[in-house]
């Protein structure tokens, strides 16, 4: 007579746990790895950070650009020529109430174009350039080719 065994045998125990050890490797580096989630999430939280600052930039521009335009036509004028100098004098207090400020030594040009660096508070400094057209409006904004 048979005896009928209970249990599994060591064979099959070892090829368990090399299964188990495959999988855990290749979970493991798809989380981990130089193309893992992890990897790819910080990548994206660089890059909204970095969409923000643009994003407010161009906001501060335009309020500025209406802000200017107001006054032009209420009468109340700037006593600035174009709207890129208006905007070059403002910009710092516009982006403060957006809690970004200019990198020290960052300057707003009235040239054809340039560039301007800002940084949100105890945050990461963003290059964005700009150009500013013939009539004096702000035009192109941008991040800054690296």
């Amino acid at each position: 007579m048979y005896k009928s065994s209970k249990g599994i045998t060591l064979v099959a125990l070892v090829i368990t746990i090399i299964v188990l050890l495959i999988l855990a490797g290749v979970s493991i580096s798809l989380v981990v790895g130089d193309n893992g989630i992890m990897t790819r999430a910080k990548t994206a939280g660089e890059e909204t950070n970095t969409s923000d600052a643009v994003e407010s930039f161009k906001l501060a521009v335009a309020s500025l650009t209406s802000e200017y335009y107001e006054k032009e036509y209420t009468g109340t004028g700037t006593g600035k020529d174009s709207v890129a100098a208006y905007v070059a004098e403002n910009i710092s207090k516009e982006l403060g109430t957006m809690d970004y400020s200019l990198a020290s030594g960052s300057t707003m040009s009235t040239s054809s174009s340039g560039t301007v660096t800002i940084s949100k508070t105890g945050g990461k400094e963003v290059t964005i350039s700009y150009t500013v057209s013939s009539s004096g409006n702000i035009t192109d904004i941008k991040k800054a080719d690296s």
